[in-house]
């Protein structure tokens, strides 16, 4: 970053490797340059607690779906005086103050950025999911997250050929893994036969993937808080490989 520099956008949390990255000194470091900040927050705000004016960030995004909300719906965030500086970028109802034939005047931020019919429907489906999720508390699903986190990190340490990517010591519940000589679409359909559910590929995340495993991709893991363990895990892990 230097003098030039006029938008940071980076990731709170990697959906590729679960790595948390140091939000707050990054946005420190791009604003002593004098550039603006977004945080893409899809894959932190399900995991952990998420203040925007602590972390000072310019703009914060996130998406519905990884809040167990419905797909289609999410949210920006962005400091006032910077969105009433921007341009819309769609025009229609709800967000016209004043109309001319020489002249339009829009309203000011969010409105602004709110043409047309809103996504109701999707709308209240993300307010639920955000009270269903602060039911539970961010804290107590950060706990738990974590400690499914551990024991499943243990235990696919134990199967052989199989390397985890992404073992930053901070991290959110995401575990990516490859499996030595086997493309992760395959790992993924033999996972399936016996009911887990994987995402295989590059994730969006082709870069840094192909860096990591060559052009395979991974298969990642989310461990959520619906998800419980007990012995028939141990028992599963210890009864069924990968190949089998």
């Amino acid at each position: 970053m230097n003098s030039r520099t006029k938008l940071v956008a980076f990731t709170q949390v990697s959906n590729a490797l679960g790595t948390i990255t140091p939000a707050k000194t990054i946005i420190e470091m791009a604003h002593r340059v004098g550039a603006r900040v977004l945080v893409d927050g899809a894959q932190s705000v399900s995991h952990m607690k998420v203040n925007v004016q602590d972390l000072d960030a310019d703009f914060f995004v996130f998406s519905g779906h990884k809040l167990f909300a419905p797909t289609g719906i999410g949210a920006v965030y962005g400091k006032k005086d910077l969105l009433n500086s921007l341009p819309p970028y769609q025009t229609g109802g709800n967000m016209i103050q004043d109309v001319t034939f020489e002249r339009s005047v829009f309203h000011k931020a969010p409105n602004r950025f709110e043409a047309g019919t809103g996504n109701i429907a999707d709308a209240v489906g993300l307010g639920a999911a955000i009270d269903y999720v602060q039911r539970i508390g961010l804290e107590n699903i950060a706990k738990y997250e974590h400690a499914l986190l551990a024991y499943a990190t243990r235990r696919l340490g134990e199967i052989p050929n199989l390397r985890i990517i992404g073992t930053s010591p901070e991290k959110a519940s995401v575990i990516s893994l490859v499996m030595k000589g086997i493309a992760s679409e395959t790992v993924g359909a033999k996972l399936n036969r016996h009911g887990i559910a994987v995402r295989s590929g590059h994730h969006c995340a082709q870069p840094i993937l192909r860096r990591l495993t060559g052009d395979d991709g991974a298969s990642v893991v989310r461990l959520l808080q619906y998800l419980r363990r007990d012995r028939r895990d141990d028992r599963s892990i210890e009864r069924h490989s990968i190949g089998g």
